[in-house]
């Protein structure tokens, strides 16, 4: 038997590798890697526009471990004819995982370190999906593999698992070239574990993965996983931010006011008059305008909306902010040449077609180049903005761009890590601008750069596989804010009801008692579109129809009455950390929350089935009384 040891940490495997066990010393967990999550594929199973392996994983073999040094243990694996090598070292409160660079080319991915299974005890799963998944195994199976960002992708760089006495997290340190891979088979085994791919074509650098022991609590998780991106230096405060960029400070207890993407013969001023005198007297409304290559476009049969600067500015002198919708990483062909130069391009040499709107096709950029644009773009299209929302670039993972005439990487292709940094250098333009920066996904891939990340689960439990948790607010309460899709207002219908493949979770808008009861629990700002016009999908094809809101509607009239205390909490709590969060009942509908200033909220996520057959299900909570359905409490 092979063992190294320290005195939080001991890993033991046999001599070819077999077995290999973590053991918390604190706690008594022992955490076996489970040999059938270790995969891998050559580098012809890793293709297409977002790089995702297109064939399951081929099994990894273990043959031989060894004793490089004193706290340092190696493993090597056969990829079929390929050898890999995976090396664990102790640190102080961490287990490093590193695979240096194997000496095949043909690899094109691999599972780093695999996934671990506690021995002799039930486990849960934590996956930053959305705001955080709590998952304990039910429901159909399940072998899917996600990238961070997107709707469903993971929101924060990590896995979690906890057993009945201990927790193990698992960070990327890689995290550029990486996916997550989990599932759950026949045999009711559950597994989850970074996958690391290929840049440009090769393993052509050293990956990392750390493993870190905790308690059995999902806050304790939660927390080391702060702790560790505050150590690295991807953390800032809210008061930090704002003694930068001022502005901000009007963010907190501000109402998200979505208008919709379409010009409307709505009045916006007195509209916004009419929700200042409702109560809101902070507002965050987006797009007034659209800042992307060629404007010209239709949706649902009308243009796109574009408010007048004599307009823009009567909205600002009641104390509300405007942004843009910015849509920069996609073009259509009817662009400036110069920006058709900057098309994105596959190993091929082809460029990559994305959105479609009716018979508008986009085509990817090549993200160095968003930079130059966004630049020249706040004095000429958007010089009045006070914030700015992207479309999808933090939204979307790295991606490759093989062109070889771009400047900024000229005679060379571009991996995944330069592409992160452009997008980051694009946020930045407008921070130095002082303005406040939202882009569609919460990706802590840019927690530094901007300030809102979106999307966000219905908190649904009960017989839900996946139930929702605030593991992004956990950890990044205090520096980022975490709100809905902007198509999943508490009002909007129209992009409703989403279920995730095989009914794990659901995700969409216009439930406002159930969807203010979770920002109230996560400390967040409320989102409405009470004015305002939108394309929706017909669902034939790409064809499109056009929809409305106005500020009298009763579904906006409901919704800003749901919103105004939610608006008012965020104001009180809104820079604080969160410090607690309990799941109180057995189904998992009934939680609380609280807040470094003592704020404490309790939710009772129960539908509201009026006229159902279920009736209305009133919770007893501890310390805060009867809850009714949908319904939130703060002390």
């Amino acid at each position: 038997m092979i063992r190294i040891a320290n005195e939080l940490t001991t890993i033991t495997c046999d001599e070819t590798g077999n077995s290999l066990i973590l053991a918390d010393n604190k706690r008594g967990t022992r955490w076996l890697l489970d040999p059938q999550s270790l995969g891998y594929g050559d580098r012809h199973a890793v293709q297409g526009a977002y790089s995702d392996p297109q064939s399951k994983p081929g099994l990894l073999i273990a043959d031989g471990a060894r004793l490089d040094k004193p706290g340092e243990l190696a493993v090597t694996y056969l990829a079929n004819q390929d050898r890999l090598e995976v090396v664990y070292s102790l640190h102080r409160d961490y287990v490093e995982v590193r695979m240096p660079v194997p000496a095949s080319a043909e690899i094109g991915f691999a599972t780093l370190p695999g996934s671990f299974q506690p021995e002799g005890e039930r486990m849960k799963l934590l996956l930053p999906i959305m705001q955080g998944m709590l998952w304990d195994g039910r429901g159909p199976e399940l072998n899917t593999m996600r990238a961070d960002g997107g709707h469903v992708g993971f929101s924060m760089s990590f896995a979690g698992f906890l057993a009945e006495s201990g927790g193990l997290l698992m960070t990327a340190e890689s995290k550029d070239d990486c996916r997550w891979w989990f599932g759950k088979d026949g045999a009711n085994r559950m597994w989850a574990t970074n996958v690391q791919l290929a840049s440009l074509g090769s393993m052509r650098y050293e990956r990392v993965v750390r493993l870190y022991m905790t308690d059995a609590d999902i806050v304790a998780l939660a927390k080391q996983y702060r702790r560790k991106v505050m150590e690295q230096g991807r953390f800032i405060t809210w008061d930090e931010k704002i003694a930068e960029r001022p502005a901000l400070e009007r963010i907190f207890g501000a109402l998200m006011v979505y208008i919709g993407y379409c010009k409307d013969d709505v009045d916006y001023v007195e509209s916004c008059r009419k929700l200042q005198a409702y109560g809101f007297d902070r507002a965050l409304l987006y797009p007034g305008r659209f800042n992307m290559y060629y404007p010209d476009i239709h949706m649902g049969g009308v243009p796109a909306i574009d408010l007048s600067r004599e307009t823009i500015e009567a909205i600002k002198s009641l104390g509300y902010d405007m942004a843009p919708w910015s849509w920069l990483n996609e073009a259509l062909p009817v662009s400036p040449e110069e920006v058709l130069r900057q098309y994105r391009r596959d190993p091929a040499g082809q460029i990559m077609p994305h959105w479609k709107i009716d018979d508008q096709q986009w085509y990817l950029m090549c993200h160095s180049y968003v930079q130059d644009w966004q630049q020249k773009a706040l004095t000429s299209i958007i010089p009045e903005m006070t914030w700015d929302h992207f479309d999808v670039l933090a939204c979307v993972a790295g991606l490759e761009c093989h062109a070889l005439d771009h400047p900024h990487h000229l005679g060379r292709p571009a991996s995944r890590t330069e592409d992160r940094q452009w997008v980051r250098e694009v946020f930045k333009v407008d921070q130095r601008a002082g303005r406040m920066v939202s882009s569609e996904s919460f990706n802590d891939a840019y927690s530094l750069e901007y300030d809102f990340g979106s999307v966000k689960a219905f908190p649904l439990y009960g017989p839900w596989p996946f139930w929702p948790v605030p593991l992004t607010m956990l950890v990044y309460h205090d520096s980022l804010i975490h709100s809905w899709y902007e198509l999943h207002s508490y009002n909007n219908q129209w992009r409703g009801r989403t279920t995730w493949p095989g009914g794990f979770f659901e995700y969409g808008g216009g439930r406002p008692r159930l969807m203010a009861a979770l920002d109230a629990l996560m400390g967040c700002p409320p989102d409405v579109f009470p004015f305002g016009a939108q394309y929706g999908y017909s669902g034939r094809g790409t064809d499109t129809f056009l929809y409305k809101y106005r500020f009298e509607d009763p579904e906006v009239q409901i919704a800003l009455k749901e919103a105004l205390p939610v608006a008012r909490l965020h104001r009180r709590i809104g820079k604080q950390e969160m410090v607690h969060f309990k799941i109180l009942s057995e189904d998992g509908y009934v939680q609380e929350s609280a807040f470094a200033d003592g704020t404490h909220v309790a939710a009772n996520f129960s539908l509201d089935f009026v006229g159902g057959d279920k009736g209305i299900d009133h919770k007893i909570v501890p310390g805060a009384g009867v809850l009714p359905p949908e319904g939130w409490r703060v002390d």
